[in-house]
């Protein structure tokens, strides 16, 4: 009798279908599942066959990928408007980065500049040329050798999508139970609500994301088969995997996603068994990640995307713990696919999120920083487009969507702009500013010959995206790790500098050599890590090559005095809070009100371990009174930041912060 294990596909069907485990198993084994199934207990729905599809998207472990904008990248044929046909000139300069994969981000026929409101899912976008000049790209992709994903967005649709202007002007339509509805009598005109709904013509439906992107409803069988349809359509058309926008989005019951994402999978992989399926699954804890790995092979790890850049910032923490603490949380979760692997998906910045550069206020060298911890860490890297120029890019959104720099003047062959199909210019992109690709290119220390430099040494070496991981002890300010897999006879060393001073370690083996200068060292010699700059020492297998150093952690409280000026019409008596990660956002906490100190100036002081993080806001007592910008946008600070973010670098500093506006102001 042939014979099927799952792992989390029990727990799915525990939540199901109300069943209880054996009482002898653990709790760790009822997470995991472990269980066998015979034959009768196979069911035929395709929900329930996933372990039973053939699946060989092996090939995405050892990969990179590299995000596109495809707007923003190349102009092919003359209109200012990055194309297929100036993605298909540029396959060169893909293959010379070293890249094996595109994820492009949507390129439907939408209503909007980024596309993320599709109007007909069999289209082509006409800004960015034609079905022809999309398999034309695509075949010249895969001629050389390099694979591509498209972002699939189905959790909402356009409003000005053909199903829903039917469901509109028709309630009897088919298409009415596309989308999901409200019996509010009404919202007074209302465009939106903090639930989600939006009126239109009287009508009340969900819009997760915003009102010009109604919610499709999974309860409903045709729009999964109309889903699925999709899917086919495309992998027909060769593409070779899909990135799931908004994934967790799909319905309020996390275990009905769940369970369409399984079946979404199965459909994809009867289709194409190397179709490869990462998700938008954003979440800031890994117990939000991880349930998802039971439908889908990948996701992002916007954890630890978050955890390399305060890592840069000087936030000491133990990579390599977190990483290995995450993988095996992961695989718990993983078998109900039918496979014992995850494939985490890695990256420090992506469209949604500011570039990496802005985020580090310009400091290209922390940027590099960056660059190099995530691809020295397990997992399959992503790259932003023009991160491997340190591009610089934050809200609103479409400026970290600007024009890929090909030029020193800013302009030239193939440059793309910024027209009216955006929100705002462009504020980034400048002649002579030292970032295009032509100004960076054979520069030695350059943001982009670093990445190729990166890039080669993963590529060559791929024990990077799958080995074993250990930490290594060296002094305060550094970080050190190891790496080795079972088919090699050597092993990496990755030492990090996160100070803005040199250091140095001491090499303790023979024949060593720095993969990112080429230079060699033997025991004794001193290697110098200037500020921010990272080692990679290529040595014999089970070898510690530098002498460790047992890191002396200073146990100090550092004090910070938020000094806050508010607007002249703030209400004289209220509260002003400071709220933030300390006392779990709570925006009524008694013990952090500020103190008056002058006219419209108040100040609170609070203790902090030294180099730890913490991000924070001002209010009045409530969300509702939060602090804004002058235009009224959740964005506050120099930067234009959802939240100001403070480091316990100095003991008794004081910080100024000034609050531009209120939201109920």
């Amino acid at each position: 009798m042939r014979r099927v294990f799952f792992t989390l596909f029990l727990l799915s069907m525990l939540l199901f279908f109300g069943c209880s485990p054996d009482e002898t198993s653990s709790t760790e084994d009822m997470e995991a599942g472990q269980v066998e199934l015979t034959e009768d207990d196979e069911q035929a729905d395709e929900t329930l066959a996933l372990v039973d599809i053939e699946q060989n998207i092996e090939w995405a472990e050892e990969a990179i990928f590299y995000q596109v904008f495809v707007r923003s990248f190349y102009d092919g044929s003359g209109d200012g408007i990055g194309d297929f046909k100036g993605l298909k000139e540029q396959i060169p300069y893909f293959v010379e980065l070293g890249v094996d994969a595109l994820w492009l981000m949507p390129i439907n026929k939408a209503s909007s500049y980024h596309g993320y409101d599709v109007e007909d899912y069999y289209d082509i976008e006409p800004d960015l040329g034609s079905m022809a000049d999309f398999a034309a790209f695509l075949e010249e992709a895969h001629e050389n050798n390099i694979k591509v994903i498209l972002d699939f967005v189905v959790n909402h649709t356009s409003i000005n999508h053909e199903w829903f202007q039917t469901a509109l002007a028709d309630q009897e339509s088919e298409y009415h139970d596309y989308y999901i509805w409200d019996d509010h009598e009404t919202y007074q005109g209302q465009e939106s609500n903090e639930q989600g709904w939006h009126e239109i013509d009287g009508r009340i439906y969900s819009g997760h994301y915003n009102n010009d992107m109604p919610d499709l409803n999974y309860r409903n069988p045709a729009v999964r088969e109309e889903v699925k349809a999709i899917a086919s359509f495309w992998i027909n058309k060769g593409v070779d995997g899909f990135r799931l926008d908004g994934a967790p989005e799909i319905d309020e019951d996390e275990k009905q996603t769940i369970e369409w994402w399984r079946e979404f999978n199965a459909h994809v992989k009867s289709e194409n068994p190397e179709a490869f399926i990462v998700g938008e699954n954003w979440f800031h804890t890994i117990d939000g990640i991880r349930p998802y790995y039971s439908a889908m092979e990948s996701s992002f790890n916007f954890v630890l995307t978050e955890d390399i850049l305060d890592f840069t910032n000087g936030v000491t923490m133990d990579l390599v713990e977190e990483v290995n603490g995450m993988r095996e949380q992961y695989l718990r979760f993983s078998n109900a696919r039918g496979q014992d692997f995850i494939i985490d998906a890695t990256m420090i910045g992506n469209h949604d999120l500011d570039r990496v550069v802005s985020r580090f206020d310009g400091d290209r060298e922390k940027a590099k920083l960056a660059a190099s911890v995530l691809m020295t860490l397990p997992g399959t890297p992503f790259i932003y487009y023009g991160e491997e120029l340190g591009q610089e890019g934050q809200r609103p959104d479409d400026n970290r969507r600007e024009p890929f720099s090909w030029y020193k003047e800013a302009k030239g062959p193939g440059m793309t702009v910024m027209n009216d199909r955006f929100f705002h210019s462009s504020a980034y992109t400048h002649p002579n500013d030292g970032i295009s690709l032509e100004e960076q290119k054979g520069v030695a220390g350059s943001v982009y010959e670093h990445y190729k430099k990166l890039i080669a040494i993963r590529k060559d070496h791929p024990m990077l995206f799958t080995g074993n991981y250990e930490t290594i002890d060296t002094e305060f300010g550094l970080y050190g790790y190891t790496v080795h897999d079972e088919d090699s006879d050597y092993q990496l060393t990755m030492i990090h500098n996160q100070r803005n001073e040199e250091r140095t370690v001491k090499a303790s083996e023979n024949e060593l050599e720095e993969l990112l200068t080429g230079a060699a060292y033997s025991s004794g010699d001193d290697i110098t890590l200037p500020p921010y700059h990272s080692i990679i020492l290529k040595s014999a297998k089970h070898t510690i090559p530098v002498e460790e150093v047992v890191a002396e952690i200073p146990d100090l409280d550092y004090s910070v005095t938020f000094q806050v000026t508010v607007p002249e019409e703030t209400p004289v008596d209220d509260d002003i809070y400071l709220v933030g990660e300390f006392n779990q956002w709570d925006p009524e906490d008694e013990q952090y009100i500020l103190n008056q100190v002058d006219d419209y100036v108040y100040e609170i002081t609070i203790d902090g371990k030294a180099f730890s993080m913490i991000q924070y806001k001002i209010t009045r007592g409530d969300w509702d009174s939060r602090e804004q910008n002058s235009a009224g946008e959740d964005l506050i600070g120099e930067r234009q930041t959802e939240n100001r973010i403070y480091q316990f670098s100095n003991n008794e500093h004081v910080e100024e912060v000034v609050i531009e506006s209120w939201a109920d102001q």
